[in-house]
């Protein structure tokens, strides 16, 4: 939706869902589970909100410009109660009826949220890499064939120097399509409040905004040490800009404000990132937070935590309304969305 617009119809057939099940379940996730388990009509509600959550997703994976367009604060927070109260518990009901009929009880099984989160985008980015090797693949077979029927000039070439350059990339830059996908779907969003991006500029360069666009962008292209320095770089000027958070370096100015910060965005979770981003900074080998026993998908799914906690410090920030006349809010007037829904790219 572009800035000036209403929401789309979208995120309206989601708000009128979402509270007509609010309604149904009394405001409780462990009623509605309970009441979809004897009622039809409640599961198929249930299975409505489902998919329109996916819908949004998806929308906003399509469309850069749609990260960067301001949101009804209704919405935010009705889509955060949405992922932290309601998302799982549809989902739960929605794959229940799927694993009963194959007479599977992975549904069931302990298996942590980030982990399933991670592996369900692993899979889905092994077939989206599949399906464009396979057609590069199709490509190089064809090229093999000479197929001169086709009146194109240098037509073979052209397939072959296209091959060539792909391979080229990959091997001389290290470039795997398949975890470019996977992180891409997995880099949360940031929501703006939409009479905060109305009351502020969004072509400042060096913006918040656009920083946490070169911070998620480092990390789905797979430079992940550049995506937490710029990380770092952004929670203390969060802490400074928006907090007023006051002290002689970083670590004090956390430590002044541990009473002032929103829950997923806590002290704790601060000098995490705090520490990890500093060990890759100052080249720190005897305090390097167990990074150097990291495997890849370790210190991935490590990175996709603390950006959970970089947007809630920032979501906070906002919703606090401590920092009205700071003028480099210029990137509150973006909506910054890598859904859960997915990344800036």
């Amino acid at each position: 939706m572009a800035p000036e617009q209403k929401d789309s119809p979208a995120v309206i057939e989601f708000m009128a869902i979402f509270a007509k099940v609010k309604d149904w379940c009394d405001d409780d996730p462990g009623e509605l589970l309970r009441l979809s388990e004897d009622d039809d009509g409640v599961k198929s509600l249930s299975d409505t909100l489902f998919w329109s959550g996916i819908h949004l997703e998806r929308n906003e994976r399509r469309r850069r410009e749609l990260f960067a367009a301001p949101v009804d604060p209704n919405f935010l927070a009705q889509w955060r109660d949405f992922e932290e109260r309601f998302r799982d518990i549809v989902g739960r009901i929605f794959l229940s009826e799927i694993y009963e009929a194959f007479g599977d009880s992975t549904a069931s099984s302990v298996v942590s949220k980030a982990d399933l989160q991670w592996d369900n985008a692993d899979d889905e980015a092994k077939e989206q890499a599949g399906g464009i090797d396979g057609a590069i693949d199709f490509a190089r077979f064809n090229a093999d064939q000479e197929l001169r029927w086709i009146d194109q000039p240098n037509f073979i070439e052209r397939i072959e120097d296209g091959i060539g350059a792909w391979e080229r990339l990959k091997q001389e830059t290290g470039f795997d399509l398949h975890g470019v996908f996977r992180r891409r779907a997995l880099v949360p969003f940031v929501l703006v409040p939409r009479k905060v991006a109305a009351k502020y500029g969004n072509t400042q360069q060096f913006s918040m905004l656009h920083n946490l666009q070169q911070a998620h962008d480092a990390f789905v292209f797979g430079a992940t040490y550049a995506s937490l320095a710029l990380m770092r770089s952004i929670m203390e000027s969060v802490l400074r800009d928006h907090y007023h958070a006051k002290g002689n370096d970083l670590n004090d100015r956390i430590r002044n404000v541990r009473d002032r910060l929103p829950p997923g965005a806590n002290e704790a979770a601060l000098h995490r990132l705090r520490k990890v981003a500093n060990a890759i900074l100052h080249l720190d080998h005897e305090r390097d937070e167990g990074l150097a026993n990291m495997d890849p998908v370790r210190l991935e799914k490590e990175i996709i935590s603390l950006l959970f906690v970089l947007r809630a410090l920032i979501e906070g920030a906002k919703i606090e309304g401590n920092a009205t006349d700071c003028p480099s809010l210029s990137c509150c007037s973006r909506y910054c969305r890598n859904i859960s829904m997915s990344p800036l790219i």
